[in-house]
């Protein structure tokens, strides 16, 4: 009983209670518990004029009832993660009462809130909030898709203004989205035991980022892991996201940092001639992948990408200094200086294992240099996986459900062409790279976004001239490209 059920599913469609919650017998062995809130009212702000059926506010979720989630979270004794998820894209908020309930029981260690806004209506204050809140050391708070809303409920950044004081000397994994991050208590406080910290959404100047940004994070110096995936509006520079600019005074706030990823970098941010030789991870990234900005333009028209030039991501890459980086991932658009940045990659990483190249071109009819590609990185001896997007890839047919056999054809063979592409570019990439076994993904675009195909064990015996590598139809042979992931 207890492995059977230390991890269980609720889910939740009319305001939970006794009679449609886990029975009370199984409460002792519960250790995560996740609640999927699939409620009639989830589209009431889509829909002013739907009845309500269990809500009193359109924004406000009417099934998770605060006194009955007390009372069952206090009975489940090994209880030490809750996941509280709503199923919907619209606005759909969580009260505070409610997460009190959660966070308030004494024995938690781990919360997620995914899709929810946070007590958008009212923040709780000492007068309101008498519970006193769960030793947590994980607060993930997760909003994939409604960055923009964010910003029209401010009272989501005030309730964390208030929970996270309250956790700082315990919390060790914070998880924020960047339009609502209470930016005076995290820049204000010090988090002794905080290890990782992700920031992720659109980087909006009216939330009142400091300059420089790395002074946000000055009372982490305990940091591992830093998750800066940020999108910048049009009209903001790109500069605003620099940690370490000219002319400020600093010094690195974090000794030991394993792993970081930073959003649209600069070749004059100080920060990567201090970065500290524990790195095993960085990414040099734009936020969205610089594909989907690029081929799903109306989709993320109101998102700028600065992308950098190979010359410009040659001139980071040269200032640091990371002896046992193992994990990289890059996205530049290409300009002559392309071979001395795979020679750099080679020459000042060679114990990276993962490496992710998104390679852009100016021009869909410049060749590309798949061979030359493939001899610079056969450098790399540790390689086991490489994830490339290497040629261009021209543009949808049809951008609309296909009316006419015609165009349902024309999209037919243009899916069939960019398929085909993928094979001998896997094929000349596994006839040259020397590592055995290497798992290779090639970036394919669909009809909406991009996925990662999988072409499986490339090795080189398998991989002869005239030969194709065969693409893996398995499950998990292909990964969706996220905006914000």
């Amino acid at each position: 009983m207890s492995v059977l059920f230390s991890s269980c599913n609720v889910t939740v469609e009319e305001p939970i209670n006794e009679g449609n919650f886990l029975p009370p017998y199984l409460w002792p062995y519960v250790r995560t518990l996740y609640l999927r809130d699939e409620c009639p009212d989830l589209f009431a702000m889509t829909n002013p004029h739907r009845k309500l059926k269990f809500a009193t506010d359109p924004l406000l979720c009417g099934t998770i009832p605060a006194q009955f989630l007390r009372d069952a979270l206090r009975s489940m004794p090994l209880l030490r993660s809750v996941h509280l998820t709503a199923c919907t894209l619209d606005m759909h908020g969580i009260g505070w009462d409610s997460i009190a309930a959660i966070l308030s029981a004494p024995q938690l260690r781990s919360f997620t809130l995914g899709t929810y806004l946070l007590s958008p209506r009212e923040a709780p204050s000492d007068r309101t909030c008498t519970d006193a809140l769960a030793p947590i050391t994980t607060f993930r708070f997760d909003q994939p898709d409604l960055h923009a809303s964010l910003l029209d409920y401010p009272a989501q950044q005030d309730t964390l203004a208030f929970v996270l004081p309250r956790l700082h000397s315990f919390l060790e994994s914070l998880f924020l989205p960047s339009e609502v991050a209470p930016v005076a208590v995290l820049s204000q406080t010090q988090w002794p035991r905080l290890r990782e910290f992700s920031l992720t959404g659109e980087f909006d100047l009216s939330v009142g980022y400091p300059t420089p940004l790395a002074s946000l994070f000055s009372g982490m110096s305990g940091l591992r892991i830093l998750n800066l995936t940020l999108a910048l509006p049009l009209g903001v520079s790109r500069k605003r996201l620099m940690l370490w600019p000219e002319g400020h005074e600093s010094r690195l706030p974090w000794p030991d940092l394993e792993s970081l990823t930073l959003s649209f970098p600069d070749p004059e941010d100080r920060i990567f001639a201090h970065l500290p030789p524990s790195l095993r991870r960085l990414s040099l990234r734009c936020t969205p992948h610089h594909c989907l900005r690029l081929w799903e333009y109306m989709e993320y028209y109101y998102y700028d990408s600065p992308i950098l030039y190979s010359s410009e991501m040659l001139e980071i890459l040269t200032k640091i200094s990371a002896p046992l980086l193992d994990h990289l991932q890059l996205e530049y658009l290409v300009d002559s200086a392309e071979d001395d940045l795979l020679r750099c990659i080679v020459d000042k990483f060679p114990n990276v294992g993962f490496l992710e190249v998104q390679r852009f071109q100016t021009s869909l009819h410049e060749s590309v240099p798949v061979a030359t590609v493939a001899q610079r990185l056969s450098g790399l001896h540790s390689l086991h996986t490489l994830r490339a997007h290497l040629q261009p890839a021209r543009s949808m047919p049809v951008r609309t459900t296909p009316r006419t056999m015609e165009e349902f054809s024309e999209i037919q063979r243009y899916y069939a062409e960019r398929v085909a592409a993928l094979y001998p570019v896997a094929a000349a990439l596994g006839s040259i790279l020397p590592q055995p076994g290497i798992r290779l993904w090639l970036l394919q675009r669909e009809d909406c976004g991009a996925t990662w195909k999988f072409f499986g064990l490339v090795n080189k015996t398998d991989v002869v001239p005239g030969t194709h590598v065969e693409h893996s139809p398995a499950d998990g042979s292909r990964i969706k490209v996220c905006d914000f992931s």
